[in-house]
């Protein structure tokens, strides 16, 4: 009962719905890897403000020498710098 044009018409049609729900589930997941970076980062920034912190209070007891904490301090910018450069490979197109 059905043409042949029919059925390309569906062919078509089903193609294409195929096509968009694949378009939309890399969108998809594009988002969930931008905000799962994202949460990464933000943890290494809180992880990074909690270790100076500790520091600068060892450095004010006297449990540490300001020498150690200096270099302490500079080895965990240095760390934080490090990650935000490198760990992220997406990150040119962030921006």
């Amino acid at each position: 009962m059905w043409s042949g044009r029919h059925d390309d018409y569906f062919e078509q049609t089903a193609r294409m719905i195929a096509e968009q729900l694949q378009r939309n589930r890399s969108r998809e997941r594009a988002k969930a890897v931008k905000f799962s970076r994202e949460q990464v980062e933000q943890s290494r920034k809180i992880a990074h403000e909690v270790q100076a912190v500790e520091l600068e209070r060892l450095a004010a007891l006297g449990q540490i020498p300001p020498a150690e904490y200096k270099a302490r301090i500079v080895a965990l910018e240095e760390d934080a710098d490090e990650g935000t450069r490198h760990d992220n490979p997406y990150r040119a197109e962030r921006r």
